[in-house]
């Protein structure tokens, strides 16, 4: 089986590492320039703690770079000084593709990306959590397939081979479906701050609705779980909303209407939402 070894030992190495090792997949070790930070991801995963990028690169087949994205290219071009011929160089970066190693051909070792759609939070537990996350994967033929077989044939996940050129396209899509739904969740909060609740009260009143929603939204998908005014053609109550938001407020509600109206055009074509649009442009 091939071995894998860690360049980095951040929170994603840290859980990818334990998860790996708790299912039987060989983890050679890490290596890192902060010697506490590889000291702690050597002993989370019973594993090695090397001296050096070279020292991991040797004894492993498959090399993650683990590192934050901005210093992925740099690790690389050290790397690619470096006798690698036949090693498989890989990533989990959601917005980089594998075209970040130029010059991997001529060195003979094989590149790709592949990235696992879960938000890392926590070094010591997220490992426990990653059962059932799926995974995206582009690159190289020899490299995708080895990454196939180790994350969709031992290990039994969804793993979808996407194209380099989508990559940062379907980062934006992981973004706006995790952290932007944050910005709008605090965007309420503030909201209903500013109608005299506290903090406390606000998230306690609106935790049902965005439980619920969240839960029929992924359970019966966006258009069976749509209500609120805009399913109903309720044009009045959007206009009112409108009268009452401030200008960066307006510039997320009005394009989101946008698209809840499309939404809603598919589920009640016999409705005219034609009025609710003229308002959204007048407003715009």
């Amino acid at each position: 089986m091939k071995k894998i070894g860690f360049i980095g030992a951040g929170k994603v190495a840290c859980s990818m590492g334990r998860y790996l090792t708790e299912n039987g997949i060989p983890v050679t070790g890490y290596s890192c320039p902060n010697r506490e930070s590889v000291d702690y991801a050597a002993t989370f995963t019973q594993t090695k703690a090397f001296s050096d990028n070279e020292e991991v690169i040797l004894e492993s087949d498959i090399i993650f770079i683990a590192t934050p994205d901005g210093v992925i290219s740099s690790v690389w071009e050290s790397i690619n000084k470096q006798n690698i011929s036949g090693k498989i160089f890989a990533m989990f970066s959601g917005s980089l593709s594998s075209d970040l190693f130029s010059g991997i051909d001529a060195a003979g070792a094989y590149a790709a990306s592949i990235h696992p759609m879960f938000a890392f939070s926590d070094r010591n537990s997220d490992y426990l959590k990653m059962n059932n996350i799926s995974f995206t994967v582009e690159g190289d033929k020899t490299a995708v397939n080895q990454l196939l077989d180790i994350f969709e044939g031992k290990l039994g996940h969804s793993v979808t081979v996407i194209e380099p050129k989508d990559k940062t396209r379907y980062h934006a899509a992981a973004a706006t479906a995790s952290n932007l739904m944050i910005g709008l969740y605090d965007m309420s909060l503030s909201m209903l701050v500013s109608c005299g609740f506290t903090e406390e009260a606000a998230a306690e009143i609106i935790r049902p609705l965005v439980e619920n929603n969240a839960k029929a939204m992924l359970e019966k998908g966006a258009a069976d779980a749509l209500t609120g005014p805009v399913e109903r053609c309720d044009t009045e109550t959007v206009k009112k909303h409108l009268e009452v938001l401030s200008p960066e407020e307006k510039a997320v509600y009005i394009p989101l209407t946008k698209r809840l109206i499309n939404i809603s055009k598919t589920l009640h074509p016999e409705r005219p939402y034609n009025e609710m649009e003229k308002l959204l442009i007048s407003n715009d």
